[in-house]
């Protein structure tokens, strides 16, 4: 149900996050519980299981911090051959997942990225 309600705002979101950085290949918000929100995507990525492995990810990160006594997870960043794909909270129900291909742009991927998960707390905190 979440997902339906947040669809609308998520994906004017993540279009505005794909039009601003260059770098960033595909993006999506999931919910904790691993269901769709919404896609935007420069490419053509196979992204539909995505959503559950980022929350599982998310869940993990959380897990961990907490058992370290280190907070609340806030971001997860898988560094790979072919680029990086960063994880990050906009919520307690939601979650932000970035794509880039290009290796250098990991500055530029995560603050895009914080700074559309920052503006989409703020959108769905109202709805």
């Amino acid at each position: 149900m979440l997902s339906k309600i947040v669809e609308p705002q998520a994906s004017l979101h993540l279009k505005k996050l794909l039009e601003d950085c260059d770098a960033i290949k595909a993006a999506m918000v999931v919910t904790v519980d691993g269901n769709l929100c919404a896609m935007q995507q420069k490419g053509t990525y196979a992204l539909e299981r995505l959503a559950t492995m980022g929350s599982s990810l998310m869940s993990l990160g959380d897990t961990i911090t907490g058992e370290l006594k280190m907070g609340f997870c806030n971001r997860i960043i898988s560094e790979n051959e072919q680029g990086i794909v960063a994880f990050m909270h906009i919520n307690n129900e939601l979650v932000l997942i970035s794509i880039t291909t290009e290796k250098n742009s990991l500055g530029m991927l995560l603050s895009h990225s914080k700074r559309c998960a920052e503006n989409l707390a703020k959108a769905v905190s109202d709805l």
